[in-house]
């Protein structure tokens, strides 16, 4: 079982209808969504594709905004997933499902051998932990040919103390995901023979101890260690991590990245 599989099978409970409402809506927010949407359309444009694949897409909630703003007539759309649950949820009859991970899904498998291919992700390398993102991004860039394109939105952050931040309250919560700086992840791209084309921001996740108690199953004691460890190794940081009474909030930051196979 992968990284990506074991932390799906775990956080089950959350997923189909109750995603949709999960972490203050985030995740079906078309506001929220609005800055990924774009990029994507922007590399419509620029790739013309005729395969657009959604990575660990979930309830199809991505592909589905594309659809929205655009017909895109002749393009099949597939939503991966390793999440039958969330498969389940979408039901747009313009969107393929293919139960599949990230990091074993292929060209074939997408029906895109003699097409064009454009990958797409939005929070999904972090599943991956520390160890793994490499051997995805390799994997992925295997799967596209020269020039094409992969826009993904991932949780990154310009300083490594933040990222060491987040990543201290996931380890105590028992989970392999892993968040990195921004230079960090550039740097892995560059690696798996991506070039990148441009970085836009995109909304924070505010992340309440409240979800991420029923999330990942934590007792009122674990949120109150994670809370004073993290308080007395980081101190209060604003927009990252803040205490209130029993509990603390917390904030991913994501970036946007349009790479291109090099």
């Amino acid at each position: 079982m992968t990284r990506e599989e074991d932390s799906i099978k775990r956080e089950m409970k959350i997923h189909g209808q109750r995603w949709g409402s999960f972490h203050h809506h985030y995740f079906a927010d078309p506001e929220v969504a609005e800055p990924l949407t774009a990029a994507t359309l922007s590399a419509v444009d620029a790739a013309h594709p005729d395969v657009i694949a959604d990575l660990g897409g979930g309830t199809g909630f991505l592909l589905k905004e594309l659809l929205k703003r655009r017909p895109l007539p002749g393009v099949r759309l597939v939503d991966v997933d390793v999440s039958d649950v969330q498969l389940s949820a979408c039901k747009d009859e313009g969107i393929e499902r293919l139960f599949a991970s990230a990091a074993s899904v292929t060209r074939r498998d997408l029906g895109a051998e003699d097409r064009r291919l454009l990958l797409v992700a939005r929070s999904l390398l972090h599943y991956f932990g520390c160890s793994g993102l490499q051997p995805l991004l390799r994997h992925l860039r295997g799967q596209l040919r020269r020039g094409e394109l992969f826009v993904h939105q991932s949780a990154c952050f310009k300083d490594s103390e933040d990222a060491a931040c987040l990543n201290c309250i996931y380890g105590m919560m028992k989970t392999e995901k892993w968040y990195f700086a921004i230079d960090d992840l550039e740097a892995a791209l560059e690696k798996a023979d991506f070039s990148l084309c441009e970085i836009r921001p995109a909304p924070p996740l505010r992340l309440d101890s409240g979800d991420l108690a029923e999330r990942y199953e934590l007792s009122a004691e674990q949120v109150a260690s994670i809370r004073e460890k993290v308080r007395r190794e980081f101190g209060e940081r604003p927009g990252v991590f803040t205490t209130s009474g029993d509990g603390f909030t917390a904030w991913l930051h994501y970036s946007i990245f349009t790479c291109r196979a090099v």
